[in-house]
């Protein structure tokens, strides 16, 4: 701050926490341009010995004297932090006058890819307990893109957490779809990968504005390929006499009827399949990437593909369902399953939960609240997208059906006999 006039420091008691003796803990708040922020100082005085106006121990006693000479080091410490702050940043902010009467590092400027590093180091650890690895792995790249872009632009290596402003994240923002040929939503994931670290900043006291205010980081709404019944239906009847090929389409098919994605189905195990032959069998698990519960049937399709491929009465309850292929390779044979296919979409494995959704569940009238509970969708939001899908379907047929009326007889109204419909 480059004003003196917007710093104050004040002693107070803290009544709410009273000790059991009756003594309540001496608390020193910052102000720094409206806004606060409260420390301890590791005393405590009964409220009857305190005096409000003076922010002092009452009395002339040596323990008096003692108790407000201490108050009196924490105030001048307290100023002489402040000014080395004001030294080297103008945006001196209370939480880091805190942090540095405290001795804490963080209330010095921080750099950026440092931070960055720091919150990257605390996924890794929380891997399997708060988040997945793949999470781990989006904020790691979006560090190196944002690194590469410090080095190709500014030629740094890191930057202080000040300098991110408006025009760095618009110049950000083109390198990305330019440099990096990011499409609008990968630039766009990276820039709310970035705003994550901002936010950090900002609630840590080590930046006070958000560089991101006026910048939208809203994704634009895609059309995602998925199979129609007729692709499908070939693809089920297809045959080769190269194994691996059979399976990528028995893995592929399995998900177009069950809706997991890749690492649902390599996670699959025996413990998550419930059920027996007469009352029929159920999927019941947790998404790998959202932790959201799948309950889904097992129709005879998805049924018969596991029967190919293991019993499940001689499986034990870790056991894995399906001996399915790096997600790399399952990618590379469906291009080359398409071609022999004749589907000209860009077949990847996740086209498999599209169809599922789609072609599988919603074209044959099931609720889409039925659909979001079996795709394991936290809200219902996540699966609008595929109801859109279905209304656009929905739109097309009808529009087949005006071109078939075209040029049929119409029906002529009898002008009199209308009028003298009675209006009620």
């Amino acid at each position: 701050m480059s004003s003196r006039t917007s710093f104050g420091l004040t002693f107070y008691i803290n009544r709410t926490r009273e000790r059991k003796n009756g003594e309540c803990p001496v608390m020193l708040r910052i102000n720094i341009n409206g806004d606060r922020i409260a420390l301890q100082v590791h005393r405590f005085v009964k409220p009857e010995n305190w005096d409000p106006a003076r922010y002092v121990m009452k009395g002339r006693t040596e323990e008096a004297r003692v108790f407000n000479n201490y108050l009196e080091a924490v105030r001048l410490k307290a100023h002489t932090k402040y000014n080395e702050l004001l030294t080297y940043t103008d945006d001196v902010t209370p939480q880091m006058l805190r942090d540095a009467i405290l001795g804490v590092n963080t209330a010095k400027t921080r750099q950026i890819i440092d931070i960055w590093e720091g919150h990257v180091s605390d996924l890794k650890k929380l891997i399997g307990k708060e988040n997945s690895y793949a999470t781990y792995q989006k904020y790691n790249t979006a560090k190196n893109h944002f690194q590469s872009f410090l080095k190709a632009k500014y030629q740094l290596d890191d930057v202080s957490i000040k300098a991110v402003d408006y025009q760095m994240i618009q110049r950000y923002n083109i390198y990305l779809k330019t440099e990096k040929g990011c499409s609008f939503n990968t630039a766009t994931k990276f820039l709310q990968n970035l705003k994550t670290i901002t936010s950090i900043s900002i609630r840590s006291g080590w930046l006070a504005k958000d560089p991101f205010n006026g910048i939208s980081l809203t994704l634009k709404e895609v059309d995602r390929p998925y199979l129609s019944f007729e692709e499908l239906q070939r693809l089920i009847e297809f045959n080769s006499v190269f194994d691996r090929l059979n399976r990528v389409r028995d893995f592929f098919v399995f998900s177009c009827y069950t809706g997991l994605a890749y690492i649902d189905v390599k996670k699959l195990k025996r413990a998550e399949i419930e059920g027996n032959e007469q009352s029929g069998y159920w999927i019941r698990t947790r998404r790998k990437k959202t932790g959201g519960r799948a309950n889904i049937p097992l129709l005879e399709i998805p049924m018969s593909i596991i029967r190919n491929y293991c019993q499940l009465e001689l499986l034990d309850a870790e056991d894995p369902i399906l001996p399915i292929m790096s997600n790399q390779k399952m990618n590379a044979y469906l291009k080359e399953l398409a071609d022999l296919c004749r589907i000209q979409k860009q077949l990847s494995y996740h086209v498999a939960r599209h169809t599922f959704a789609t072609t599988v569940t919603m074209m044959n009238g099931v609720p889409i609240e039925t659909v979001s509970k079996m795709l394991g969708h936290k809200n219902i939001h996540s699966t609008q997208h595929y109801a859109r899908i279905v209304d656009k379907k929905v739109g097309d047929d009808m529009k087949l059906l005006a071109a078939k009326l075209n040029g049929a007889s119409t029906i002529q109204f009898n002008k009199t006999n209308v009028e003298q419909i009675p209006i009620i």
